[in-house]
């Protein structure tokens, strides 16, 4: 059967190419063994799944029902976690399947996304996308019809960044913010990025406190500005701080995002907003990427590692306030929500006056 005639054998059901599932066996057979693989397929088949068992009866450029994809995605959720599920999404791109056929198109993100339409077709048969450039390192995509749970939503939203990252570029951010299944006419994220990783890696940067930077909150501007002066601090001083002290700043980082963050993700709950989902999602991929971090630097940090690192802190910390949360701050005071000051916990505040002493002998 033609592939035209493929298609039309299933106009009206959702399919998927088979190369789509070829990246999330992959992830699960590299991180879980073949015992994750199987568990998930046992799970999904006492659920009423009859897809193909294996990775060998798979076929890359067959037509498979969407359904066997959500049921995969939502059975490795519930037996991995959240987190495990967004590392498959960031991780997919680089596996094998027909991502790396699609990168060969573009070498920036910019090509990349004009052609994200093209993109989305060659794998899918239903639903489209629309990419358009916004500016200097932004963009919008818009779905109509392309998702058909929510959970497939949360999995794209990481799964562009981890497709923009192919082309080498930093600090990505990935950012959800209209959904069909919460009463939109069709998904639209917000991508952000910063410069390539290939540029100058020894520019220094410094967060300069401003209008842009100020939610008009005063708990949340309060707990970024120490975010920054911690961060200005080390980006003067990472060429002469000891491996010892750049350890310490990071877990520092770690620890007083924790307090913070979590701060915010209180009053999301409280105050029921709609995006505490996707706000939080950002949250984890600074927890993931400062214990990367942590991890590889038992094994020595070298001043281009050091200096990697702070360029990402800086720019992460600038696109996340300046968009995820505004955002928020637009909904507190567009409700005459309050926000109440927070005393710092005790650990904290020793953690805080570790790491003045620390910065004193930068």
């Amino acid at each position: 059967m033609s592939q035209n005639n493929n298609i039309m054998a299933y106009e009206n059901k959702k399919m998927c190419k088979g190369g789509i599932y070829f990246s999330r066996i992959d992830f699960v057979r590299k991180k879980h063994g073949i015992e994750g693989m199987s568990r998930i397929l046992e799970k999904m088949k006492s659920s009423g799944y009859n897809g193909p068992m294996d990775e060998k009866s798979i076929k890359i450029a067959k037509w498979y029902p969407m359904d066997y994809n959500i049921s995969f995605l939502k059975t490795y959720r519930d037996l991995y976690g959240e987190r495990n599920l967004m590392r498959m999404a960031r991780e997919a791109p680089k596996r094998k399947g027909f991502v790396g056929l699609f990168l060969k198109w573009a070498g920036n993100p910019e090509t990349l996304i004009k052609k994200s339409g093209e993109y989305w077709s060659s794998l899918y048969n239903f639903g489209r996308l629309e990419g358009t450039v916004t500016g200097e390192g932004a963009a919008v995509i818009k779905g109509y019809d392309v998702s058909p749970d929510p959970i497939f939503c949360d999995f794209l939203t990481e799964y562009f960044i981890g497709i923009i990252e192919q082309t080498g570029v930093s600090s990505i951010t990935s950012e959800h913010t209209l959904c069909s299944h919460k009463g939109a006419d069709h998904e639209e994220w917000v991508l952000k990025w910063g410069k390539s990783n290939k540029a100058d890696k020894k520019e220094t940067k410094e967060i300069s406190w401003n209008k842009s930077l100020e939610s008009g909150i005063d708990e949340i501007d309060r707990q970024h500005m120490e975010f920054v002066r911690i961060l200005n601090e080390v980006n003067k001083n990472v060429g002469k701080a000891s491996v010892a002290s750049l350890r310490k700043t990071l877990n520092f980082m770690d620890h007083y995002a924790h307090w913070h963050f979590g701060t915010e993700e209180k009053y999301m709950k409280k105050y029921n907003y709609p995006y505490t989902q996707s706000h939080m999602l950002q949250h984890r991929k600074f927890y993931d990427y400062t214990q990367e971090m942590i991890e590889k630097s038992k094994y020595g940090i070298d001043e281009e590692l050091a200096l990697s690192v702070k360029t990402y802190l800086i720019d992460w910390l600038i696109l996340h306030i300046q968009n995820t949360d505004m955002k928020f701050a637009r909904f507190l005071k567009e409700n005459n929500l309050v926000m109440e000051e927070e005393e710092m916990p005790e650990d904290i505040e020793d953690a805080l006056r570790d790491m003045n002493l620390l910065i004193k002998e930068f």
